[in-house]
């Protein structure tokens, strides 16, 4: 409902794109770090881990021909 209200009245939703963002890119590196099994350190800024090929091998991964996102 709040969705639709904001839509009508052009305010921001409770829970917006940005923050559901920040949000599930703390959960995927805590899972990253989980997998490793060690400690990592993340740069929400580049969305990247900090000197470590390993962790940031597992952040994207090659697209399917024919589904790739082009920007």
């Amino acid at each position: 409902a709040n969705f639709f209200d904001c839509v009508k009245s052009r305010k921001q939703p409770i829970s917006d794109v940005a923050s559901h963002n920040r949000m599930l890119n703390i959960c995927h590196a805590i899972n990253i770090a989980l997998r490793l099994d060690r400690k990592l350190v993340y740069d929400p800024a580049t969305q990247q881990f900090v000197g470590d090929e390993q962790a940031n091998a597992f952040v994207s991964r090659k697209q399917r021909a024919g589904y790739e996102i082009v920007v």
